[in-house]
């Protein structure tokens, strides 16, 4: 829907629109029409006045009505609503409608912004005024919160946005009292507040407009364009004041920026350091937390009266000004509960909310005290070196205890995905003690069945500093037996070779190779293994770094399994500050996903007999070796060790940033996936799976298979007519008989399908969809049973064809699709939990989540505990015999039959290709409590201890993978 050019109002009363001084694209922020806002607009001393209301579309009644009431007082000029289609950028909107307006000047402002009377003159005045003003803000008063504290709305909340040393934002002196002499002077800054800001239409236009594809950072990045073009700076005017009603924006605004910038997703010399130079400007001293958050000291930004120290206010402010565990915890006590669950909510999803890695701290600290000698800033320099004196006190004394006390208040129950900050927390609190138990190198006997491993290290042109980093990572292994095989790739920075050099002269394990010219990383990695004569290999990028214990890992897995060939750990990424971040942690090997990444070690023999790394693969050089592995060797023969064992350095040349530092990765992956499925006879071709480096394979359907598709009705209602054609069409690939089976006498009726799909009606066989499933696989006569709720619609890119292809395969039992309701994920395999239960992964997903939920994994096939019963396949004679599901286990009978089977060897996947809509509400099915005993008396243990689950995760509350602080 394109809302600039909808069936919306568009009236104008009075003057011609060429003399309309202002256009102000006023966005709704909430659910209700923005009255007040419109309100206090009309109000604020413009008469030439057009207004464009940009609004979800069930509020355009409301709006449109208050439109037209402003209309008759001639209030404004004119006054158009533009509804909004569900997913539609505001921001999209907003560059056309721009693109036609005929004001000269421009005014973006938020539904939450209430301007007071007469505060546009001023700024337009101020804008007028210096051609060097690339746009104006009025200050921004805070609003007030629940507590109903009316000195709230004398209160700045922002002042100006300036940028720390860091490059992270803060609101300038937020908090501080309107009345106050700092908040009367005129100010510079960066960049601006998209909620409430003055432009001219025609910088607006010469800058391109928003980014719309930048979402809730396109603001900040119209103001640096906006800047640049002007070579100029934002103000905010004092003499124009607004209240800004969303209690929580300097958090979201603040934070998002600021969680960016530390997770390495913005680049920090975006914005220069400005914040201390405004405080010195001011005559304050600059200085630091016990928690490194810079700012001025002394100035007096708390509620004035003491009788509201312990307010609402007063807890936010000292949040604002020293995010520690302590005080978010006492603001958390004292909000609304409503509230309360956004405060949470933003906690999680903006990890700049929540304690940092201690390695974090120590790179800050010293960076501070670097930053403090350089703009001479003594008391900021003083106390960093004081807080690095004292770091590990920092640590036991406030970081670790502080973590504690944010997991015993909940703030850590949630997925992974949902909250990063649980991995800084796990690292501190819980990696250390995760490998109590197991042995350390004093303790082994380091006979012949420990074997000896040679790191394999290509090398060419790498950071100095990271190349010593990963050399140094060797040196400090635990585990002793090792050979480091170097390989030179024929680097022309003469500053590698002769760090190798040199490194090969002060230890005798480590081996090296200079080539003389370049061959890639295939050939360079071939060279590093010709230098090897230890049994087993693992590979080493020159910028990574091998955890302490890695060798010593793969070494006990080695000699506790001689059987074992090819052995692949969990791992994270390092940035070039020593932080660690996005761990992965992977599961028991899946050849259909394909999972193992770092650490991969091989058996030489077996690494030799693949010939290596192939010349023509490189991006993806470790992934083709893998399949090509993995192909030949038997389950018992892989091993998964359940630990991080390498960390990958994330920069800007490195794959860690995203494939599209090196593209030629995707063809490289493409073409190993369609290398392994002719290997092994597949008829297939490699098709894209969404974003990021993800494919799937399709494959052809072999002639003359015969599929009964059987449709379980719950409901006298024919299948839709979307179900209908996507059925047509499965026809036409194969040879397709329907059943039309009935859980009740009332869904015996239906329409007349087409007579191509070769329908049958049964007799009911419910109420329990086991029982009819059942009934209608003996009834059926295909090869394969296509299991389908008759209530179901196919979604884009659908192909049933290939569930029922796939159940052919003899290692599977079921396979299944994904089952989406309401625009979120309803069902995409059952996945074992600690509980000894299984549990739906990340159900109420959004599409646009799923490239970075569960590393990707959900756009892939996979194997799962079980799939659901709407929407699977299997093969007829083999679920007959097994006798299908149990219907006294109620929604645990897909589990059951699932694990059944898999204890013959036979499991169940998830395909991509089967994506179904489910309209309406489902219902999850009630669980008895006699059903659960049963399951967890038969399965439990076998549930709990499942490969599917890495040892170190657990089902969060939010149905994703989350790692167990419970006790820390």
């Amino acid at each position: 829907m394109n809302a600039a050019s909808s069936t919306a109002l568009s009236a104008r009363q009075g003057q011609n629109p060429a003399h309309v001084l202002l256009t102000a694209a006023v966005t709704c922020a909430g659910r209700e029409a923005p009255a007040a806002c419109l309100h206090a607009l009309v109000e604020a001393g413009i008469q030439d006045l057009a207004v464009v209301c940009l609004c979800p579309a069930p509020l355009e009644v409301p709006v449109l009505a208050l439109g037209r009431a402003l209309l008759r007082r001639k209030a404004l000029q004119s006054f158009v609503c533009l509804p909004l289609a569900a997913g539609q950028s505001p921001r999209a909107v907003v560059n056309r409608l721009v693109a036609t307006a005929a004001s000269p000047f421009l005014l973006l402002l938020s539904s939450d912004v209430l301007l007071e009377e007469n505060s546009l003159p001023p700024m337009l005045a101020g804008l007028n005024s210096n051609a060097a003003l690339a746009g104006v803000n009025p200050l921004l008063l805070a609003g007030g919160r629940a507590s109903g504290n009316a000195s709230a709305r004398r209160r700045l909340c922002h002042l100006g946005s300036v940028a720390d040393s860091r490059g992270q934002i803060r609101y300038l002196y937020e908090g501080l009292d309107v009345g106050h002499p700092l908040a009367a002077r005129r100010r510079v800054f960066q960049i601006a507040h998209e909620a409430a800001l003055l432009l001219r239409r025609e910088d607006f236009m010469a800058a391109g407009g928003f980014q719309p594809n930048l979402e809730a950072l396109a603001g900040i990045d119209l103001c640096l364009r906006l800047a640049a073009a002007r070579k100029g700076f934002f103000s905010s005017e004092p003499a124009a004041r607004a209240v800004l009603c969303d209690s929580f924006d300097p958090w979201k605004s603040c934070g998002l920026w600021n969680s960016l910038l530390q997770r390495g997703r913005l680049d920090p010399a975006l914005l220069r350091p400005d914040y201390h130079l405004q405080a010195q400007a001011d005559g304050l001293e600059y200085g630091l937390t016990p928690w490194l958050v810079e700012g001025p000291r002394n100035l007096p930004l708390a509620p004035a009266p003491h009788s509201l120290q312990n307010s609402l206010d007063a807890a936010w402010l000292r949040w604002r000004h020293a995010p520690e565990p302590d005080a978010l915890l006492h603001l958390l006590r004292l909000l609304p509960s409503r509230e309360r669950g956004a405060a949470v909510a933003l906690c999680r999803e903006l990890p700049s909310s929540l304690p940092r890695v201690f390695a974090w701290y120590t790179h800050c600290a010293a960076r501070l005290a670097e930053f403090g000698g350089q703009e001479k800033l003594g008391m900021l320099r003083e106390q960093a070196l004081e807080w690095l004196a004292q770091a590990r006190r920092f640590q036991h004394e406030q970081l670790r205890p502080g973590m504690r006390a944010l997991a015993r208040a909940g703030i850590y129950a949630c997925s992974l995905d949902n909250a990063p900050s649980i991995y800084d927390a796990w690292l501190e609190l819980r990696e250390g003690n995760s490998a109590a138990g197991q042995p350390e190198a004093r303790h082994l006997s380091v006979g012949r069945q420990w074997p000896e491993i040679a790191v394999l290290m290509p090398v060419w042109n790498p950071n100095p500093a990271f190349l010593r980093a990963a050399l140094d990572s060797v040196l400090a292994q635990k585990y002793g037996r090792w050979q480091l095989c170097l390989a030179d790739d024929a680097s022309t920075s003469p500053e590698t070779p002769e760090m190798l050099r040199a490194y090969a002269a002060q230890d005798q394990r480590i081996r090296l190779v200079i080539r003389e010219r370049n061959g890639h990383i295939s050939q360079a990695s071939n060279s590093a293994l010709a230098l090897s004569d230890a049994p087993w290999a693992a590979f080493l990028d020159h910028d990574d770094l091998l955890a302490p214990n890695a060798l010593l890992e793969v070494a006990r897995h080695a000699a506790e399994c001689p059987q074992l060939r090819f052995i692949y750990s969990d791992e994270d990424k390092i940035d070039a500050a020593g932080v660690r971040r996005t761990p992965i942690f992977k599961a028991a090997f899946d050849f259909d996903l394909h999972f193992t990444g770092h650490l991969s070690s091989y058996a030489a023999s077996t690494l030799r007999a693949a010939n290596g790394l192939r010349r023509g693969f490189e991006g993806s050089q470790d992934f083709d070796l893998s399949l090509r592995v993995t192909e030949k060797l038997k389950p018992e023969e892989i091993a998964h060790i359940p630990r991080i064992l390498y960390h990958w350095r994330i920069h800007a040349e490195s794959t860690t940033s995203g494939v599209a530092s090196k593209p030629y990765v995707l063809e490289a992956t493409r073409k190993a996936l369609e290398a392994s499925a002719q290997r092994r006879g597949l008829q297939a071709t490699v098709e894209p799976a969404g974003k990021n480096n993800f494919f799937r394979l399709k494959t052809a359907v072999p002639p003359g298979l015969r599929c009964s598709v059987i449709l379980l009705a719950d409901a006298p209602r024919p299948p839709a007519p979307g179900l209908v054609q996507c059925l047509q069409e499965l026809a036409r690939q194969l040879q397709l008989e329907t059943l039309w089976q009935p859980l009740t006498p009332s869904a015996l009726s239906r329409a007349d399908l087409p007579p191509q799909l070769h329908v049958r009606s049964l007799p009911p066989a419910g109420p329990h969809w086991a029982t009819a499933c059942r009934a209608a696989a003996r009834a059926a006569a295909g090869d394969v049973l296509l299991f389908l709720d008759a209530a179901l619609l196919p979604l884009e890119g659908c192909r049933p064809e290939q569930l029922a292809v796939l159940a052919l395969r003899p290692d599977l039992a079921v396979v299944g699709g994904c089952v989406w309701q309401g625009g979120r994920l309803w069902h995409a395999g059952l996945y074992p939990d600690a509980t000894g239960l299984p549990f739906p992964l990340q159900r109420g997903a959004t599409p646009d989540l799923l490239p970075s939920l569960c590393w990707g994994q959900l756009l892939l096939a996979r194997r799962v505990l079980a799939a659901s019963w709407r929407c699977m396949a299997v093969r007829r004679e083999d679920f007959l015999r097994h006798a299908g599901f149990d219907p006294a286990l109620g929604p645990l009978a897909e589990a059951e039959y699932a694990l059944r089977r898999e204890g013959e060897g036979r499991s169940s996947l998830i395909s991509p290709w089967g994506q179904w809509l489910l309209p309406g509400q489902a219902q999850e099915e009630s669980m008895t409590p006699r059903a659960r005993q049963d399951f967890l008396r038969r399965w439990g243990e076998v549930v709990r201890n499942h490969g599917l689950r890495n040892p170190q995760l657990r089902a969060a509350p939010d149905f994703g993978w989350t790692l167990d602080l419970n006790g820390v």
